[in-house]
């Protein structure tokens, strides 16, 4: 794994209509260790991004067709390493962006299959979380959406996030 960072996600939050987090389901796709996950707007970062915020702003727009603005940068988040489960360890810069209201998507459905708004309320719920078998005989902590799981990278990313304490039994 090289030890500068190479991707970049946006954690996107609205107030409106009420305080969210925008998610996106991958498409199943045998190339992609992610593929089918739950995640957040983002990827790799391409020869002509002249950074990684660069690299979040285009991918964020690539995939959901929101245009991003550096006004709406509310943190820039540590470092983290996504991928470790799959042998293909990348470190990932994550962006949070404060939004007012939930902004229409258009979505590239060759890389994303859909999306949803995380009520943030729901997921502060730890009553709501599980531990669920995502990899066959490998269970991870998690968040029940639709007909899967937020759980691995992104999962961690909000909890770190909202600074959400969940016990899990041992």
């Amino acid at each position: 794994m090289t030890s500068t960072p190479s991707a970049a996600v946006a954690i996107i939050r609205t107030h409106e209509p009420m305080d969210s987090f925008l998610l996106l389901r991958r498409n199943q796709n045998p190339n992609d260790p992610w593929s089918g996950h739950f995640s957040f707007p983002g990827g790799r970062k391409d020869e002509t991004d002249k950074d990684l915020f660069e690299t979040c702003l285009r991918e964020t727009y690539e995939e959901t067709g929101i245009a991003l603005q550096a006004e709406s940068l509310q943190a820039d988040m540590p470092l983290s390493i996504a991928g470790s489960r799959f042998n293909s360890p990348i470190l990932v810069k994550p962006y949070l962006f404060q939004l007012e209201t939930q902004p229409p998507l258009k979505l590239d459905h060759g890389e994303i299959q859909s999306s949803c708004w995380l009520e943030t309320s729901h997921f502060l719920n730890t009553a709501l979380h599980v531990e669920a078998e995502v990899l066959p005989n490998m269970h991870f902590p998690a968040f029940p959406l639709s007909d899967y799981y937020l759980w691995g990278f992104t999962y961690k990313l909000l909890i770190n996030l909202l600074e959400l304490q969940i016990a899990w039994k041992n």
